[in-house]
């Protein structure tokens, strides 16, 4: 079953803020600094919930190809263990399908290993790039609040003058 299209998660975003903005509506209307924690703590749970989603249904992915390359080379084992038994004729045979079938599951476990690392390194890029946003709107707020003093001080200067 799939989840919802994008634009019906977009529309049920959309639906969730203007309902935020009505219960939260007073006389002088809603101030920006409240919208704007509103609007993101919404949208952050918006974005963790298709994460979560996401995540979920790659880890069903790579469980489900774990399971189904484990039990084939299980059978494929079982079945030659058994024409060994029978018939010792098909011994290096039996041992290279047993080697074949270790080294396939052996791939299997290294690219979970490998999955993990990758999704470990992701998430840190991703939190020092976030960091680094966070860093970069500091500083403009900074440099904002500079012009504006530098803005005062010269329009206090002017009228000084005159």
């Amino acid at each position: 079953m799939a989840g919802p299209t994008p634009e019906q998660r977009a529309d049920y975003l959309v639906r969730k803020l203007e309902n935020l903005i009505r219960e939260g509506k007073t006389e002088r209307g809603m101030s920006f600094k409240t919208w704007q924690a509103l609007a993101r703590s919404e949208l952050s749970n918006a974005f963790s919930d298709f994460e979560r989603q996401l995540l979920k249904s790659r880890q069903d992915a790579v469980g489900k190809r774990l399971i189904l390359v484990g039990a084939t080379a299980m059978v494929t084992i079982g079945f030659w263990g058994a024409a060994l038994t029978v018939d010792r004729r098909y011994g290096d045979l039996v041992a290279y399908i047993f080697i074949g079938a270790g080294i396939l599951l052996a791939g299997v476990l290294a690219e979970i290993s490998f999955r993990r690392l990758a999704n470990r390194y992701r998430t840190v890029a991703r939190e020092k790039s976030f960091e680094r946003i966070a860093d970069f709107d500091k500083q403009l707020k900074r440099l904002e609040a500079e012009i504006w003093l530098k803005l005062k001080k010269t329009r206090e200067q002017a009228e000084a003058d005159e």
